[in-house]
């Protein structure tokens, strides 16, 4: 189960959120080993000025616009390189294909950790969630 924070500005947020949104999902299901309608979003929506990225990093040949996008997917479960590569991909070509987002201000970060980490409700860790059931 992913958790995305999709740090956005209110522009694109305003006329792409809902194609934002299920173009990372359709990703993530088709890419990176997620179930179907296994969707956790959130939208952090940022004036220009409070956010600050390097605009050519790294080695862009065209930089940044400030319609930059970052998404910040957290996950529990470890994916290989394969499928964070088609994850990137994929996501960067359907956003550029569908929207007016430009692949140079697509970001993506991943963050794994473990069930431990988690907890869905009621204080309770995913992992003894687990433990529980078992």
């Amino acid at each position: 189960m992913p958790m995305t924070r999709i740090s956005i500005g209110n522009e694109l947020f305003e006329t792409h959120q809902h194609q934002i949104s299920h173009i990372l999902q359709q990703c993530l299901e088709a890419h990176f080993d997620v179930p179907d309608g296994d969707c956790f979003q959130i939208f952090d929506i940022h004036t220009p000025q409070q956010k600050v990225f390097n605009p050519y990093y790294p080695n862009l040949a065209k930089s940044r616009s400030e319609s930059g996008i970052l998404f910040h997917i957290f996950a529990g479960k470890p994916r290989d390189h394969k499928q964070k590569r088609a994850l990137y991909k994929a996501l960067c070509e359907q956003l550029q294909e569908n929207t007016s987002i430009n692949k140079e201000d697509i970001m993506i970060i991943l963050q794994f950790n473990g069930a431990e980490d988690w907890s869905f409700s009621s204080g309770q860790s995913w992992k003894d969630e687990m433990e529980t059931t078992k």
